[in-house]
């Protein structure tokens, strides 16, 4: 059966994928490819795709659309993305240092937090975006207790070798 559904269906999808081969001929060309690509790749989806085919829910015709002219926006989308290439600005972190660096100073990072206990461990998650007041609202303590627990914070990454971060 899906031999003789394919057998309807290739037409429509060769004739939806030259549609739209032609429109992005431009696009196809910069990134190496040509108008039969496209078309290759739609007509292999809709093979693919042809076991889910319920003549109940649409018609063949609209069926083939939709699933040709998904898989060629994928494909044109592809084509159009900038391609990522290696350089020596990608050793670095975010931060501008080495990776490696990066590495291991988020090790010794956890390690630190890890030797806290778990009200301190939660304080120092939500120092990064709350400040002391605010987090004393939310766990419903003083000032005070937070800024021992940032004290205790402090202590473990100057133990740990982090204190200046």
């Amino acid at each position: 059966m899906e031999q003789d559904l394919f057998h309807a269906a290739y037409p429509l999808a060769r004739r939806v994928a030259q549609v739209h081969s032609a429109k992005w001929v431009r696009v196809l060309r910069a990134a190496g490819h040509d108008r039969d690509d496209l078309e290759a790749v739609c007509i292999a989806e809709v093979w693919a795709k042809l076991h889910r085919f319920n003549p109940t829910k649409s018609s063949l015709p609209t069926f083939v659309e939709r699933i040709v002219t998904s898989k060629a926006f994928s494909f044109l989308r592809r084509c159009k993305a900038r391609k990522r290439t290696r350089t020596d600005a990608d050793a670095t972190g975010i931060s501008g240092m080495p990776i490696d660096v990066a590495i291991a100073r988020r090790v010794d990072l956890r390690r630190a937090l890890a030797s806290l206990n778990n009200a301190d461990q939660k304080v120092a998650r939500m120092l990064v975006h709350w400040n002391p007041s605010e987090i004393a609202k939310l766990f419903g303590i003083s000032r005070a207790s937070v800024y021992r627990c940032i004290e205790r914070i402090r202590e473990a990454f100057r133990r740990a070798g982090l204190e200046n971060y």
